[in-house]
């Protein structure tokens, strides 16, 4: 069975699942990275929030030798898991003043989000764009994000300037920024140049090993953190604590690893470090950079290199 007769086939068959009185509908999202997902959205009637079942791993699991009747049962579980027990009212998203207080900011490509960025409100950063988000946070369906449209903007009657102001303003205070040493909880520094072998060239001989010293920048819930490089007041006290300008190298859009201006390392030799971790480690839509970038103390600047 191909793709399409997949996903036509589940659709069909969770409708006779779920009955009459819930609407499966089909919807081709396009998520951060122009990663494109095909989900199901499951719709009781008089409840304004749908869950979605993204149907494309579970293609990969069919042509693994999961069988549709194992698939079927496994996503009722997950719509059982999720559903929601009473009403979840949307109206509130139109009026700003009940949504301001939970707007944020986070980094995106642009490279990558070129078509995306045509219809949300953002600043160019770097080779990046910032751009805003409202921050669900609700008991029973948990954490999330909606990402805030141009078409969002407009209805709530704001500049572009003062919803990414505030935006800016907020995301400090609703995920305040965490300076984790990489080495210590996980003990990577002796092995990190050793797993890098075949990208760092010359440095494969163990004698010449050395512990790399390495921080990850992020929030307290691991969450979109790699946003805050764009405050200063973050990487200035970032560089207190190192006592030294640094590199800050893309992991994802949830963090970033700094590492002192000490190291000896080249450019060339970040930027293949990087590139290795966004081709083996990073999930597309999670992909922020290949490039690195440098802080300068005095200078209270951080550049693409």
């Amino acid at each position: 069975m191909n793709y399409e007769d997949f996903v036509c086939c589940i659709q069909t068959k969770m409708k006779e699942k779920l009955g009459n009185e819930v609407q499966v509908e089909l919807h081709r999202i396009v998520k951060n990275n122009s990663v494109v997902l095909d989900g199901l959205s499951i719709c009781e009637k008089g409840k304004g929030v749908a869950p979605t079942i993204y149907l494309n791993e579970f293609y990969e699991k069919y042509q693994e030798g999961v069988t549709i009747p194992e698939i079927l049962e496994y996503m009722e579980s997950v719509y059982d898991r999720n559903r929601l027990e009473e009403p979840f009212l949307t109206d509130f998203y139109m009026d700003y003043e009940k949504v301001k207080d939970h707007l944020a900011c986070k980094l995106i490509s642009r490279e990558r989000n070129r078509e995306l960025l045509t219809q949300v409100p953002y600043v160019p950063f770097l080779d990046l764009a910032v751009v805003c988000y409202y921050r669900l946070e609700n008991q029973e369906m948990g954490n999330g994000s909606i990402l805030v449209f141009e078409s969002h903007r407009e209805k709530w009657g704001v500049s572009r300037e003062e919803l990414l102001w505030t935006a800016r303003q907020n995301t400090l205070r609703i995920l305040p920024p965490s300076f984790i040493d990489l080495n210590e909880i996980l003990g990577l520094g002796e092995t990190v140049l050793k797993e890098q072998g075949n990208t760092l060239g010359e440095r494969k001989d163990p004698e010449k090993e050395e512990k790399i010293p390495m921080y990850i920048l992020t929030n307290q819930e691991n969450y979109l953190g790699a946003v805050n490089m764009i405050y200063d007041s973050v990487l200035e006290d970032a560089g207190r604590k190192l006592q030294s300008d640094f590199w800050l190298l893309p992991s994802s859009i949830h963090e970033c690893i700094l590492v002192p201006a000490s190291v000896s390392m080249t450019k060339e030799e970040l930027e293949a470090m990087v590139h290795h971790v966004n081709e083996n480690e990073v999930m597309k839509e999670e992909y922020l950079s290949d490039s690195v970038y440098f802080y300068q103390r005095i200078l209270h600047k951080l550049e693409r290199k």
